[in-house]
């Protein structure tokens, strides 16, 4: 199993100070062990997210990295030109020697960024398979027309295309494409079920994508860290999220289960992962190191708490988990 580290790009700096923030977060992850690294994509000033060009910057922690791999999770595939995603997508992978990981998923059905794009948030899925089904082709050296192909071709970036499902059935269809499979949010059990899914189908990479915040001071534990987290996810005990796991009135450690967090000591969070039904089946395991008020310094001090203080407590248990 591979650890590796995730952001959707959180925090109250000015973007002169965020951006040159995440590539030390890269360069850091980097010499701590990790194997991988991932951007979310989001679009407008998304209060989700705060960074709308992953690739830009991925190639920026391309410089300044030699091993550590470079993940979408995800782009909004819907919202992409395909040639122009085929294009930057192949600079990315030339320039960082075939490190990039290349997460594609479809969006929410109400995010607002459809409508500022001119795409209809309905047919979702329906642009979501016509523009994978271009950029596959365009990536494999396909024409765009009249003999004409994109450049420069990144060899064996089509081997490195993850996509992220939200039923069993479209979880199949992905491992019958030959692609990686990205889970994320929901409960363990939903997403052990499309893992369960993916993998009888034949798939062979699947990535988890878990909160992981161990305590920054000695003294912190479980409640203490539930209390911390709570102002950044309270929202989500009354969203879609909410009606669709939760019941009435969660409190912190309900939605932070329901987001696959794992929170608390660093020995409270080496079990809460042990228990997570995912450890041992997917070959990543991510952990997301930004809350939405967390600052790149503490995001720095949570990489280095989980690679000295939790992972090591992992390893063991990976290859007796089921």
């Amino acid at each position: 199993m591979s650890f590796g580290f995730q952001t959707h790009v959180h925090g109250h700096e000015p973007p002169r100070e965020l951006l040159p923030g995440l590539v030390d977060l890269f360069v850091a992850a980097e010499e701590l062990g990790f194997t991988s690294g991932w951007l979310v994509q989001h679009h407008l000033g998304n209060e989700a997210g705060r960074l709308p060009s992953p690739l830009v910057l991925l190639a920026a922690a391309a410089e300044a990295t030699s091993t550590i791999r470079l993940g979408t999770s995800v782009i909004v595939l819907p919202l992409e030109h395909p040639i122009r995603l085929a294009e930057d997508a192949g600079v990315l992978d030339t320039l960082a020697g075939g490190r990039l990981e290349l997460g594609l998923g479809v969006g929410g059905p109400s995010a607002p960024e459809f409508a500022a794009f001119g795409r209809d948030a309905a047919r979702r899925h329906d642009l979501y398979a016509e523009h994978r089904d271009r950029l596959l082709h365009l990536l494999g050296g396909g024409e765009v027309a009249d003999g004409l192909r994109v450049g420069p071709l990144a060899p064996g970036l089509r081997e490195r295309i993850w996509e992220s499902p939200s039923t069993p059935e479209r979880a199949a269809a992905v491992a019958a494409a030959g692609h990686g499979l990205l889970v994320g949010i929901g409960p363990g059990p939903v997403q052990r079920a499309l893992a369960d899914a993916y993998l009888a189908a034949g798939g062979a990479r699947a990535a988890a994508f878990r909160g992981g915040f161990p305590a920054l001071e000695a003294a912190g534990d479980r409640e203490s860290q539930a209390a911390l987290l709570w102002p950044d996810v309270r929202g989500f005990a009354g969203g879609p999220l909410s009606r669709q796991y939760l019941g009435d009135n969660p409190g912190p450690h309900d939605v932070l289960a329901a987001l696959n967090v794992h929170y608390g000591s660093a020995a409270e969070v080496a079990a809460s992962v042990r228990a997570d039904p995912l450890l041992g089946v997917a070959g990543d395991f991510v952990f997301a190191v930004q809350a939405a008020s967390t600052g790149i310094g503490a995001a720095l001090r949570t990489l280095e708490r989980l690679a000295t203080d939790v992972i090591p407590e992992l390893r063991g248990a990976v290859h007796a988990t089921p």
